[in-house]
């Protein structure tokens, strides 16, 4: 059976809108992203208050600008979240049901006129001790017990652990999200727009 590969899922190029309150979203000032600066990161990212990888409880919605001279995408990837179209929601509620946290932006072109109708996504699956080590190559270890990647690397995934997920997280890598090769098809079936997929591994 030919092995299946697994990819870092990102976005691709610049992204054409910006963030009109990116400040004053949350009290403390630290923007769209979890918290992760009154301790060692990322290890205490995995003891926040509401879980680990959750949209914080903003004190205002983000709201994004875009550039009303540049196409909008599908997905945006942005900090530890992803901002996605209805397209790209849809795509994910079908392969990845219950995987995902939503959050509806408030969104404008710079014209003035209504924008896009934008999610912020946060992907909330997570798995431990889901890489064979031994046999992974180009993967180190931090003192913590997290996982650092470099080019080229070759992880060997264990399907016992993810049982079948098509898009998760690795509580050991936690700065990204990671999807099989069954949602990259997709993706490009369905003519999803912005979206990158750099291959980390294989499922045996």
């Amino acid at each position: 059976m030919k092995q299946q590969a697994i990819y870092l899922l990102d976005s691709s190029g610049s992204y054409g809108w910006d963030f009109a309150n990116y400040h004053t979203m949350q009290a403390n000032g630290k923007g769209v992203g979890i918290h992760h600066n009154a301790g060692s990161w990322p290890r205490d990212m995995l003891n926040v208050a509401r879980g680990p990888w959750q949209i914080p409880d903003y004190a205002e919605t983000p709201k994004l600008v875009f550039d009303s001279k540049r196409k909008v995408k599908d997905i945006y990837a942005v900090e530890y979240f992803y901002f996605i179209s209805d397209e790209m929601k849809g795509l994910l509620e079908e392969v990845a049901p219950n995987s995902c946290e939503y959050g509806l932006c408030e969104t404008e072109f710079d014209s003035g006129k209504p924008g896009p109708r934008i999610w912020q996504c946060s992907v909330i699956t997570s798995y431990s001790k889901a890489v064979d080590i031994e046999n992974s190559e180009k993967i180190r270890l931090t003192a913590w017990g997290g996982y650092m990647i470099s080019g080229g690397a070759n992880w060997q995934f264990l399907p016992a652990v993810l049982n079948g997920a098509s898009l998760f997280r690795l509580v050991e890598f936690p700065i990204a999200a990671l999807c099989d090769q069954r949602f990259k098809d997709l993706c490009r079936r369905r003519g999803i727009k912005g979206a990158d997929f750099q291959q980390v591994g294989f499922l045996p």
